[in-house]
């Protein structure tokens, strides 16, 4: 492929209108790697693909760790002006000072994924408090440098969150999560797996807050029991499932509330019913809880 003013009596696909045909017919057709692959073909092809990036509304580079790919991810974070979604989760390669650019220029941003993330710091929370008020998805699982403080400032500045995964946030407390489900009145998905500081005070203030929850994942919390479940099941009417496993404190005392109308990853137990009738002879009967 040659640049434009190499050959002037023939045509390229550059030739074609790029604002209302190549840039709405075919960029939506490439991959990320299709476009890095043509961006290196000529000058003309460079810039055809860096103007492109400027309309570009979700980047997915989810468990990718090619070598070079920190320096293809720096071309984006210097073009991108219009990214909504951006899924960076188990990318080794992330560092602050590349992922800060983007997330400075992209003030549109609504879902923002950066699960298992390992090294970043609560630096790159900044531009994603302050600037992405559109902000409706957040999800930062295994994120052990989330802290207190980066939760508080999330707090502060947004209430429009409708999805939240920390899980394995090991340095999260009970009072900024609770300050959180305060102020994000509209959550409808909160994963709050293997958090420590999980307990049956939280779970009465997801009942009381977060009406219209819908997926809560507790799996590990081992400090939370009956009592906080049973909140959950009387106050979160549009609840549609639970994660308890591995919540040795939860019985199917709480649980049988919610089934029927609410999917748990625990099955269903039996266990004996103790009435029985004297002298009859009739053998122990089981019911379902």
């Amino acid at each position: 492929m040659a640049d434009s003013d190499s050959d002037n009596d023939g045509l390229s696909l550059f030739d074609i209108v790029w604002e209302d045909v190549l840039y709405v017919k075919l960029f939506p057709l490439l991959s990320l790697k299709d476009l890095f692959n043509l961006r290196c073909c000529s000058r003309l092809a460079k810039t055809f693909v860096d103007n492109g990036f400027r309309r570009l509304k979700e980047i997915n580079l989810s468990g990718k760790n090619s070598p070079h790919l920190d320096l293809a991810f720096t071309v984006l974070a210097e073009n991108c002006r219009n990214v909504r979604v951006i899924n960076l989760a188990r990318c080794n390669w992330l560092q602050d000072s590349i992922l800060c650019p983007l997330l400075k220029y992209n003030h549109k941003l609504t879902k923002i994924n950066l699960s298992q993330c390992l090294n970043i710091t609560p630096r790159s929370m900044q531009p994603i408090i302050i600037g992405c008020k559109q902000l409706t998805t957040l999800k930062l699982s295994h994120c052990h440098w989330l802290t207190i403080g980066a939760m508080e400032a999330l707090t502060l500045h947004h209430t429009k969150i409708q999805e939240l995964d920390i899980s394995y946030c090991a340095a999260l407390n009970e009072r900024c999560i609770s300050v959180f489900l305060l102020n994000c009145r509209m959550l409808k998905t909160l994963s709050l797996s293997n958090v420590p500081a999980v307990t049956d005070n939280l779970l009465l203030a997801i009942a009381k807050h977060s009406k219209f929850i819908k997926n809560l994942n507790l799996v590990g919390c081992y400090l939370i029991t009956d009592r906080g479940v049973l909140a959950i099941s009387l106050c979160c009417k549009e609840l549609e499932s639970l994660m308890v496993r591995e919540c040795p404190h939860v019985t199917e005392q709480s649980l049988a509330v919610l089934r029927g109308r609410v999917f748990i990853d625990r099955p269903r137990v039996f266990q004996p019913d103790m009435n029985m009738v004297p002298n009859m002879g009739f053998p122990r009967l089981f019911l379902q809880v």
